[in-house]
């Protein structure tokens, strides 16, 4: 008698359920978590530090400090108190790599949580890195004195870069540019 005619009893199997975070180490001042976000920041924590993906067309921009020489970049920095992350992104861009900003794509935030070797925060004190795609409507030159120097590159060997320099995060923003990529193919960007 074949194997398939024997009436086989239907056992249960146990759904499997992953209860553990990844926790990503930034220095030896902030741990954190990734969470995605679309739609807008929790309120009550502050943003203190942003990431941003420039891209215009098929291309990304990178950045480089002009004293610093580690590496190209996305747009990154802290942000200014009193100052939105958006507003953050657009000035920033405009002062690392000359781009005007039109739209702007959350893709998530780092929840950062301060380690005991942070000087600057009491241990435990919460706040925020938000990760965004930043749409450019043009790029111009960088203003004079910003101190900073960019490099375009088309989207495969942008996405390379961005492995080499964020190891820990790169696939947030490789969700996120794949998210822009269909918005601009489809025509579906704010204009």
């Amino acid at each position: 008698m074949p194997l398939g005619d024997i009436p086989m009893p239907k056992i249960p199997i146990p759904e499997v359920h992953f209860h553990g975070k990844t926790e990503i180490i930034l220095g030896r001042d902030w741990r954190s978590v990734y969470v995605e976000e679309e739609e807008a920041l929790p309120e009550d924590r502050p943003a203190l530090f942003g990431y941003a993906c420039v891209v215009r067309g098929d291309y990304g921009y990178v950045t480089e400090p002009d004293e610093d020489g580690d590496g190209w970049r996305v747009v990154e920095g802290e942000i200014g108190e009193g100052e939105t992350p958006e507003e953050f992104i657009a000035r920033a861009a405009q002062e690392q790599i000359g781009a005007t900003i039109s739209q702007t794509l959350l893709l998530g935030y780092l929840d950062c949580e301060a380690t005991s070797y942070n000087e600057q925060y009491e241990t435990h004190f919460r706040s925020l890195r938000p990760l965004y795609v930043a749409v450019a409507s043009e790029v111009g030159p960088i203003p004079d004195g910003a101190g900073y120097h960019r490099r375009r590159y088309p989207m495969n060997q942008f996405q390379n870069e961005l492995r080499v320099r964020y190891p820990t995060i790169h696939q947030h923003f490789m969700k996120g540019l794949g998210r822009y990529m269909i918005l601009e193919r489809t025509g579906k960007l704010d204009s």
